[in-house]
C-alpha cells in the first residue's frame, strides 16, 4: 500500500509545477547510445536502454556510491550502498540479486573496458563517480553482445580531455566522520590531450566497525596520431587499506540498537583491504569510408585481503590478475539498396587468481588452509548485424560463440589434491526489431539470452570444506523475451514502457551452512520465471526544471526449485518506484527533491521471512557562481529526509536470522567545487 501515497505525492507534484511560466522550455532529445554495439539513437534501439548524464551523476551529489544515480534507472535495484566491506550488489531484472558482494551477472565496462572479470564478479570500488561522464544501462540479458555473465550491461564513460586547459577541486564533509576531497585537471596539447584526476575518501560508517579509507587516481590521455587514427591510454589505480565490515544482524538486535555490528564480526575484525591497478590502450582507425578498426587491450591487477567472522579459512587472500584483447571491425553500407551496418570482432580474456585461506586468529593470520591458483580462459567470437528493411522499420541480429576453460590447481595436498578442470561453451543470439513511426512513437521487440558461469570465487567456495572447485555447480541460462514503446511527445514528454518474460534455467542461488556463518556456497536451482514491467516519464515542465517518474513491477518466481516451486525470488521487491523533481541552469541555484519507494521483499528461499518496504526522500542544493574564468560552487544535501528506518541490505538465506543491515537515518553532507578555466 506504500505506492499509493507516492503516486498522489507524485501526481500533486507534477500538477503543482506544472503552473509554472513555461515559456522558456528545454527541448527533449533522443540521446545517442553506445553499448548496444552500434552507435544509434537510444529510441531506434531494439533494446530497453537508460542514459544518466554527468549532471545527474556528479553534481551536488555526495558521491559515495554509484547507486545515488543507478536508483533512477527502471528495472534496476540497488543494495549494500554503505557497507564499503561488502561493496554495491546490483541487480538488473534479478540478475545480480544472488551475489554476496559486489556484482555479479552484470557487465560492467569502464571506456569499454570490461571491469567484470571474465568469470562475472565486478567491483565497483576503484570507480571514482567525479570523473564519469555518462552511464548507459541495458535492461537485459545480452550475452549475444557481451558474452559471460551480461544478464544485463551498465556502461561507464568517463570525461575526455578538454581543448582548453583547466583545474577543479572538490572539498566535502558529512555525517559519519565524512571527508571527501578532489582534484581534477585536464586540457589539450596539440595533438596530445590529457586529464587527470584524485580522489581521497574516509568515513567512520553509521555502524560499529562499517569506516572506509579509499584513495583513487585516473587518468586518460589521447594521441591524435593523424587524420584517422588516435590512440587512448587509460590508466586507473586504487588503494583501500580500510573497508570494515559489520556483518549482518538478527531482526531484535536491529531493533535494539540499529549502530550495532555483529559480535563476531567485532571480535575477527571483519573487513577487507585492496590495491588494483588497471592499464589500457585503445586503437581507432577510419581505415576507410564507411570502415572502422578498433583493437584493446588491458591489464589489471588486484591485491585483495578480507577477514570473515570465523576461525577456519575466516582469512582469504588473492592475487588477481585479469588481461584482455579484444578487437573489432564495423562496415557501414547499403545491402539490397537499403542501410546495412555490419561488426564482427574476437574477445580474448584470461583470468588467474592466485587464492589462499587461513585460520583467522582474532584477526591475526593463523595457519594455512588453502592454496590454489585459480584460471578462468574465455575466447568469445562475435557478429552483429543491422538492416533498415524500411525508412521506418530496422532489425538487428546479434551471433555469439563463447569458449570457456577453468582451472584449479591445488597446492594445498596434506588434505589430498583436489585439481580439477572444466570446458564451457555457449551459443547466443539476439534479434530484435523497431518500428520507428516518429520521434514520439517507436514500437520494439527483442529476443535477447544470457548464460551466466558461477564466478571462481563461487566455484571455490566448496560446500565439501576442502579446495578445489564445487563441480556440482554449473552456469545458468535465461532467454528474454521483450516488447516495449518508447518516444518524445511535443519535445517535452519521454516516456518508455517495456514488458519482459525470462526464461532461466539452472539459476545460481545462494545459501549459508552452521559450520561456516557469513561465508556463502552456491546451488542451482531447476528453473525460474521472470515476468515485469518498467515505466519510465521524464516531463520537461519549464527551463531547467524536469520530473521523473519510474516504477518497476517485478513477478520472480522459481518454477522448479526443492519445495520452494511458486516461490518469490528473494531479495528484490515487487514494487520499485522512484520520483525526482529537479531543477537546474548554467548557472545559480540548482537542486533536487527524490524520492524512492520499495515494497516489501523475502530474505529467505522458503518466503517465511518478510522485508518491509519503506519509502526514502533524499534533498540537496547548491548555488553555482559564474565569474570570469572561475566558478564557485557550494552544495549541501540531506540523505533520508524523513528519518525512515529500513534495511540497506539483506542477506539472503543467511543463517541464524542474521539477514539485516540497518541503513544509516537522517543525515548531512555538504561540500564546495571550485572551477577555474573556461
Amino acid at each position: 500500500m506504500r505506492i499509493l501515497p507516492l503516486f498522489f505525492f507524485c501526481l500533486f507534484s507534477i500538477a503543482a509545477i506544472a503552473q509554472i511560466d513555461t515559456s522558456e522550455i528545454y527541448e527533449l532529445l533522443p540521446v545517442t547510445v553506445q553499448s548496444t554495439r552500434f552507435e544509434t539513437s537510444d529510441l531506434e534501439s531494439p533494446l530497453a536502454t537508460t542514459s544518466l548524464s554527468k549532471a545527474f551523476i556528479q553534481r551536488g551529489q555526495n558521491q559515495l556510491s554509484v547507486n545515488e544515480s543507478l536508483d533512477a534507472v527502471p528495472g534496476l535495484f540497488a543494495l549494500n550502498g554503505n557497507n564499503f566491506s561488502q561493496d554495491l550488489r546490483v541487480s538488473i531484472r534479478g540478475f545480480g540479486a544472488r551475489a554476496a558482494f559486489g556484482i555479479r551477472g552484470i557487465k560492467i565496462l569502464v571506456d569499454g573496458i570490461p571491469e567484470s572479470t571474465p568469470d562475472g564478479q565486478a567491483q565497483v570500488d576503484n570507480l571514482d563517480l567525479g570523473v564519469i561522464e555518462s552511464v548507459e544501462v541495458i535492461r537485459g540479458p545480452a550475452s549475444g553482445l557481451y558474452g559471460n555473465a551480461s544478464g544485463g550491461v551498465i556502461s561507464f564513460t568517463t570525461q575526455n580531455p578538454t581543448a582548453t586547459p583547466f583545474w577543479e577541486a572538490r572539498v566535502a564533509a558529512g555525517s559519519y566522520g565524512l571527508q571527501q576531497y578532489q582534484l581534477k585537471t585536464g586540457g589539450q596539447q596539440g595533438k596530445f590531450g590529457y586529464l587527470v584526476h584524485g580522489i581521497y575518501t574516509k568515513t567512520d560508517g553509521y555502524r560499529d566497525n562499517s569506516g572506509m579509507k579509499n584513495t583513487i587516481l585516473n587518468g586518460k590521455f589521447n594521441f591524435q596520431l593523424n587524420e584517422k587514427s588516435e590512440l587512448q591510454l587509460l590508466a586507473n589505480y586504487a588503494n583501500s587499506p580500510q573497508a570494515d565490515d559489520p556483518g549482518g544482524i538478527n531482526l531484535d538486535q536491529a531493533l535494539e540498537d540499529r549502530t550495532s555490528a555483529r559480535d563476531r564480526n567485532l571480535s575477527f575484525m571483519g573487513g577487507e583491504e585492496i590495491i588494483q591497478s588497471r592499464f589500457a590502450l585503445i586503437y581507432k582507425n577510419a581505415i576507410a569510408d564507411g570502415q572502422n578498426l578498433e583493437v584493446k587491450t588491458w591489464l589489471s591487477n588486484r591485491d585483495f585481503a578480507n577477514r570473515l567472522p570465523f576461525g577456519f579459512g575466516g582469512i582469504v587472500e588473492f592475487d588477481r590478475a585479469f588481461a584482455g584483447f579484444t578487437t573489432n571491425y564495423q562496415l557501414d553500407k547499403t545491402l539490397f539498396g537499403k542501410p546495412y551496418r555490419l561488426k564482427l570482432g574476437v574477445d580474448l580474456q584470461n583470468q588467474a587468481d592466485d587464492r589462499m585461506r587461513f585460520v583467522n586468529e582474532n584477526g591475526v593470520r593463523g595457519n594455512m588452509t588453502l592454496d590454489q591458483k585459480e584460471e578462468f580462459r574465455s575466447i568469445g567470437a562475435f557478429v552483429i548485424q543491422e538492416l533498415s528493411l524500411s525508412e521506418k522499420f530496422t532489425a538487428m541480429l546479434g551471433t555469439r560463440f563463447d569458449g570457456v576453460r577453468l582451472k584449479a590447481t591445488d597446492n594445498f595436498l596434506s588434505n589430498g589434491d583436489q585439481s580439477g578442470e572444466s570446458t564451457l561453451n555457449s551459443f547466443n543470439p539476439t534479434f530484435g526489431l523497431v518500428y520507428s513511426a516518429s520521434v514520439a512513437a517507436n514500437i520494439y521487440g527483442n529476443i535477447s539470452t544470457s548464460f551466466e558461469t558461477p564466478t571462481l570465487t563461487e566455484l571455490s567456495n566448496n560446500p565439501s570444506g576442502v579446495g578445489g572447485f564445487n563441480l556440482e555447480l554449473m552456469p545458468q541460462e535465461a532467454t528474454n523475451f521483450e516488447v516495449g514503446v518508447k518516444g518524445i511527445l511535443n519535445k517535452k514528454l519521454r516516456y518508455e514502457l517495456a514488458l519482459f518474460i525470462i526464461n532461466v534455467k539452472d539459476e545460481i542461488v545462494s545459501f549459508e551452512l552452521e559450520d561456516f556463518p557469513d561465508r556463502d556456497f552456491f546451488r542451482n536451482a531447476g528453473s525460474t520465471d521472470r515476468k515485469g514491467a518498467e515505466v519510465s516519464l521524464t516531463y520537461n515542465v519549464a527551463k531547467g526544471l524536469n520530473a521523473i517518474l519510474n516504477y518497476t513491477y517485478s513477478d520472480f518466481k522459481y518454477d522448479e526449485f526443492r519445495s520452494f516451486n511458486g516461490n518469490f525470488l528473494p531479495g528484490i521487491p515487487k514494487h520499485n518506484t522512484f520520483f525526482a523533481l529537479n531543477y537546474a541552469r548554467s548557472k545559480g541555484l540548482f537542486g533536487s527533491l527524490q524520492v524512492r519507494s520499495i515494497g516489501e521483499l523475502f530474505a529467505k528461499d522458503d518466503n517465511t521471512v518478510t522485508v518491509d518496504g519503506f519509502t526514502v526522500v533524499n534533498v540537496k542544493l547548491g548555488y553555482k557562481i559564474d565569474k570570469l574564468n572561475w566558478d564557485i560552487e557550494p552544495f549541501f544535501g540531506i540523505n533520508n529526509l524523513l528519518g525512515t528506518e529500513y534495511f540497506d541490505n539483506i542477506r539472503i538465506n543467511a543463517f541464524g536470522n542474521r539477514f539485516y543491515e540497518p541503513a544509516p537515518t537522517t543525515n548531512f553532507y555538504g561540500g564546495v567545487k571550485f572551477y577555474f578555466g573556461k
